[in-house]
């Protein structure tokens, strides 16, 4: 029953992660953020190829994405996670030279 419970709630939030997408525009003064930036984030952490920042970032969404670190990374750094300029996590940050932060997602799936 208990799995049952969790599949359903790991389902709903991939749902609700499968439309969140932050977009990234480049300004004079650097970045801003449009569309859904209550996740904007991790986008943030992967311009500024920061993993203190994402850490950051995966913390605050632990009981909102996932019940622990893990599941948050796991969550957001799926091919229908977060989106960044309409592409997955993992590719953005590879594409943005966000060679820290690529290699901190990678490491953990």
């Amino acid at each position: 029953m208990t799995k049952v419970i969790k599949s359903t709630i790991a389902a709903a939030v991939l749902a609700v992660m499968g439309v969140a997408s932050a977009s990234a525009e480049i300004t004079a003064d650097g970045v801003r953020f449009t569309g859904d930036t209550e996740f904007a984030g991790f986008c943030k952490a992967v311009v500024k190829d920061d993993v203190r920042l994402l850490r950051s970032s995966v913390s605050r969404n632990i009981g909102l994405i996932g019940a622990s670190q893990r599941e948050v990374l796991k969550v957001v750094s799926a091919k229908d996670g977060i989106t960044c300029n309409g592409v997955p996590l993992v590719e953005f940050s590879q594409s943005r030279d966000a060679s820290h932060v690529y290699q901190f997602l990678t490491a953990r799936k």
